[in-house]
């Protein structure tokens, strides 16, 4: 059901009349003063009022018209964001007829114009899929026409994940006569309109800083006699928005046995190490890198995974770095009691340490509602 008619004077929208003006308007097409048509099919349309008060138009006889029908909510939501838009200062035509480069046929709910803007806003009171809603929402962008989609409770049939490109959102259960609310922002559909068309409603993409912890020990390459930190092993942080970000005490809560210092441990954390951190993300805290060598020593070896010299990229033999760990926790363990070497003697006093690999993760895509007094 439309709420425009054509007309020997133009058209005539329905949404943008009070009940004077609309009663006005029966009076002279029932006094056949004024000639009144539908715009998707041309037959005679004759003006009507919902039994909820919602000015529409209907066919004076429906012939072979395929247009489908609407839905009171329907009905209801489409003059209320026709009007909205029109008291944002749009140009705003309801039905409105169009076609894609391709020859693909469309019509508009409800299409605004403001110079070169052009925007069709769709409500969706009947079940459609996500892919459907893509599929029509390429037609409009084909046809240079941006789209925003409003849909009623359960209509959306949600399998896709719908970002910036085809904007969504859901209506809470509409009943004719009170203007519904927009989740999750809590508005009204008519004050959410006058916002989106004043762009105040932003797409926002949070990001979440969850660092990468690793252990490491201060010491010196062999080759080139500079002080380095040869890494040890790392914690990788979650991956969900959810968790909280690490600290370095988090590298050593709850450790309360020891871990093995040897040349197989040693390679195989830092083989682990490698498969997640960049040499880049280790060099840019002033860690030691981390490489394979096959063959160290001119012998092959089954424990390939080693430090790299920071400054001169020399090999740092696994058997020496335990020896030197293991020497560290035991000159911290002397001046403590034993607890304090089944956790490292804390670990991080004396040459241990914990370096934060910074990482930002970019979290799910949202629309957010920017105050009107904001930048």
């Amino acid at each position: 059901m439309p709420i425009r008619a054509g007309s020997d004077q133009g058209d005539v929208l329905a949404f943008a009349m009070n009940a004077e003006q609309w009663q006005g308007l029966k009076a002279r097409h029932k006094s056949k003063a004024m000639n009144l048509w539908m715009p998707c099919c041309q037959v005679p349309a004759v003006p009507k009022t919902s039994p909820r008060g919602t000015f529409f138009f209907a066919h004076a006889r429906r012939g072979e018209c395929a247009t489908a029908d609407e839905s009171p909510e329907h009905l209801y939501c489409k003059s209320l964001i026709a009007q909205a838009a029109m008291d944002a200062g749009w140009k705003v035509t309801s039905e409105w007829p169009g076609q894609s480069p391709e020859g693909e046929q469309w019509v508009a709910d409800v299409f605004c114009e403001k110079g070169t803007a052009k925007l069709a806003l769709e409500v969706q009171m009947s079940p459609q899929s996500d892919a459907e809603t893509v599929r029509r929402q390429d037609r409009y962008r084909a046809s240079g026409v941006r789209g925003a989609w409003f849909f009623g409770a359960g209509a959306r049939r949600a399998t896709l994940e719908l970002d910036r490109s085809t904007p969504a959102f859901s209506l809470r259960p509409v009943e004719v006569g009170t203007v519904p609310t927009v989740d999750p922002f809590g508005m009204s559909l008519t004050g959410f309109i006058e916002a989106l068309l004043h762009k105040r409603i932003d797409w926002d993409i949070p990001t979440y800083h969850r660092p990468h912890l690793v252990e490491y020990i201060e010491d010196a390459c062999w080759a080139c006699k500079k002080p380095v930190k040869q890494v040890l092993e790392h914690m990788e942080a979650s991956s969900s928005p959810d968790d909280d970000a690490l600290t370095e005490s988090d590298f050593y809560e709850g450790r309360f046995v020891p871990t093995a210092y040897t040349v197989a441990a040693v390679s195989k954390r830092l083989e682990a190490m490698h498969a997640v951190l960049s040499n880049e993300d280790l060099a840019a805290q002033g860690l030691n890198l981390v490489g394979r060598k096959d063959v160290i020593g001119g012998k092959p070896t089954r424990f390939p995974f080693v430090n790299l010299c920071l400054h001169c990229h020399a090999p740092q033999n696994n058997h020496f770095l335990c020896e030197r760990i293991l020497d560290a926790m035991q000159r911290q363990s002397s001046v403590g009691a034993d607890e304090e070497l089944t956790e490292l003697a804390s670990a991080q006093s004396g040459p241990f340490g914990v370096a934060l690999i910074p990482r930002v993760l970019r979290g799910r895509g949202e629309w957010k509602l920017r105050e009107a007094d904001s930048p």
